[in-house]
């Protein structure tokens, strides 16, 4: 067995709201921790934690560098997965795909009353493959031959996630760039 202690090389940024702050109560505080060696961000909030690590690449940016210049797309996708099902986007879907299929149109419509009420009966907000499989047993019901129809159904962030983001966007990574710069001022272009 093997225990090591170090100092690792970290830049915490921290946020925390005030009241009177804009969307105040979403994300009351929210530690932001870059390791500068490792090329890791560690989040820790209340509206939620992430972690990721990048491929180290000191001789080309520092790690500064790049999360100065990520975009919020990018890093919500390196962060978090799409978990909660997004049963308006499904049914938008799935309705335009019924107006391109060949029907006629009261098989159109039973179909589109039956999907008005796909899932009032089950709690699928987070259970991806219990969506699909309702999606795909309404596909059955309705005799509609949709090619894999579970592939229908759309997934989203949670609001917690999506927070987070946006606070990286509009108040962490402004900070970073500040930092960067002031490091490329003091000559630490590969440190900053």
């Amino acid at each position: 067995m093997r225990i090591e202690a170090g100092k690792p090389n970290i830049v915490r940024i921290s946020f925390h709201q005030e009241q009177g702050d804009p969307h105040y109560g979403s994300c009351m505080w929210a530690y932001f921790d870059f390791d500068l060696d490792k090329y890791m961000l560690n989040i820790q909030s209340d509206a939620g934690n992430a972690s990721y690590r990048w491929l180290a690449t000191p001789d080309h940016e520092s790690f500064l560098h790049l999360m100065a210049r990520v975009n919020d797309d990018y890093l919500m996708n390196k962060l978090f997965r799409e978990t909660v099902v997004d049963e308006a986007a499904t049914r938008d879907a799935l309705l335009e795909c019924l107006t391109e299929m060949e029907l006629d149109e009261d098989d159109i419509n039973n179909a589109a009353d039956a999907l008005e009420y796909i899932f009032d009966d089950y709690s699928v907000e987070r259970n991806i493959g219990l969506a699909q499989a309702i999606v795909e047993k309404w596909n059955s019901d309705n005799d509609l031959c949709i090619d894999e129809a579970y592939s229908y159904v759309q997934t989203d962030f949670t609001a917690g996630e999506k927070r987070i983001v946006q606070i990286f966007a509009d108040y962490i990574q402004p900070k970073i760039q500040e930092l960067v710069k002031a490091g490329e001022q003091l000559g630490e272009v590969g440190n900053a």
